[in-house]
């Protein structure tokens, strides 16, 4: 065994916070394309065992209006809570109007609809959406931070006067992706009518790890006092397109995505992965021309894949889950351990090995059992057009508890069962190459 000194308390948080940092983006007010099956919907997003969902709020009587009005209290139902993105910024001019008719559809009709209970449908409501980009027919709105500053403050203002609505946090409105130290000074400090930070962060076909410090760094200056991040879109395209922004295969996605978790899990931000499904794109394989001129770069985001090339036949029984779906489902199954908070055992323990790109956090079920979280950052794969595999040589490291412990570890990319078991014992090894690997000390 170590000696003592060798072995350092290291805290725990609990093993839920990190099912509860994770959301996906729907849009089932898209009543005309493959969401407007709000069933199968619904369904899937119980399979995946997802949190949260992030949508704008549509008000009105439209079928895409109906759709959402039905989806989210079922959702609810089945412990699922709501993001709501409120207003755009092009309805600047009727901040007041506008928030106030989203105001009014939850306190008139979703509130009857879960009890007399918002925080059992709404997990947080968000400003207006990559306000530093193209809003109004493809042209940047010249006073966007000043409109976004008003849409925002209406928002802090209207929810936080309703008792209904008061307690429910206030997420700041979304920038791009490349957002600039200048649009972040432009827009300036929202710490007055935002409880939480807010970002989009697309990860560009790499490990990602990166960028989110930087990232973070910018976008300071407009939420100094946030305790808590909601990136609310981030993830990775799988478009066989190389003309057009970094895709990377399914394969590659699933590997990044669960690691993404994590890597904003420990920087108290929520990974908000966009989207849940993707759209029909007839694709002409002939040549890598003929692919980039036909594919819709937009249309491969989702965790599921169309198998149709049109919405008409795209039926749910049509629909195909890809690997990053499966993955992302067991992970948040083995973190699963839903119940009120409660305090975390610190584990002393002493990591050794694993060199600089090792990455790692550690939590606790209610049970006692604590989960050590091991990844890399390293890239596993080329982007398209070619997207093969980049094989990564795993790194060994050595494990030692003060108590003797029963180990098993998982890899939620692969399966859902151990890749391997070991009787109580106070030190172990183990070899990360790529994949998150969650190491369950019982």
């Amino acid at each position: 065994m170590p000696a003592p000194e060798m072995l350092q308390p290291v805290p725990a948080r609990q093993a839920e916070e990190l099912c509860q940092a994770y959301a996906v983006n729907t849009k089932s007010f898209y009543a005309s394309r493959v969401y407007r099956h709000t069933d199968a919907v619904i369904d899937l997003l119980d399979e995946l065992g997802v949190r949260t969902v992030r949508e704008r709020a549509t008000t009105g009587t439209s079928p895409g209006a109906r759709a959402q009005q039905y989806t989210m209290p079922r959702l609810a139902e089945r412990g699922i809570r709501w993001h709501v993105t409120v207003g755009e910024l092009d309805d600047w001019a009727q901040a007041e109007s506008v928030t106030q008719e989203v105001m009014r559809l939850f306190t008139d009709f979703y509130l009857p609809a879960v009890d007399g209970d918002l925080s059992t449908l709404v997990h947080s409501f968000g400003g207006c959406n990559e306000v530093d980009g193209p809003v109004v027919d493809g042209q940047t709105d010249p006073e966007w931070a000043l409109h976004a500053r008003l849409m925002q403050s209406e928002l802090w203002r209207q929810a936080k006067a309703d008792p209904r609505t008061s307690a429910i946090p206030i997420v700041g409105p979304s920038t791009r992706t490349d957002v600039t130290t200048q649009r972040a000074s432009e827009l300036g400090d929202l710490s007055a009518v935002s409880d939480w930070g807010n970002a989009h962060m697309y990860n560009r076909g790499t490990s990602p790890t990166r960028g989110i410090d930087r990232h973070l760094a910018v976008l300071g200056r407009c939420f100094p006092d946030a305790a808590q991040w909601f990136f609310t879109e981030t993830g990775y395209s799988n478009a066989p397109r190389d003309d057009r922004g970094r895709t990377v295969s399914e394969d590659a996605a699933a590997t990044y995505a669960i690691r993404g978790i994590c890597d904003f899990f420990v920087r108290n931000s929520v990974y908000g992965r966009f989207e849940l499904l993707d759209d029909p794109d007839p694709i002409d394989f002939a040549t890598q021309d003929s692919i980039n001129s036909t594919t819709d770069h937009q249309a491969h985001f989702g965790l599921v894949a169309m198998t149709e090339t049109s919405t008409a036949v795209a039926t749910p029984d049509t629909w195909r889950r890809k690997p990053e779906f499966y993955a992302t489902q067991r992970f948040l199954q083995l973190m699963s351990d839903r119940g009120g908070p409660f305090e975390p055992d610190p584990l002393d323990l002493q990591i050794t090995g694993g060199g600089t790109d090792l990455q790692y956090t550690l939590v606790q079920k209610r049970d006692g059992r604590h989960y050590l979280l091991l990844w890399r950052d390293v890239e596993v794969a080329n982007q398209f057009p070619d997207a093969r595999r980049v094989q990564v040589a795993p790194t060994a490291l050595t494990v030692r508890l003060r108590t003797q412990r029963p180990i098993a570890v998982y890899s939620p990319r692969y399966g859902s069962t151990p890749v391997a078991t070991y009787a109580p014992r106070g030190e172990f090894t183990v070899g990360v190459g790529g994949d998150l690997l969650v190491v369950e000390i019982g």
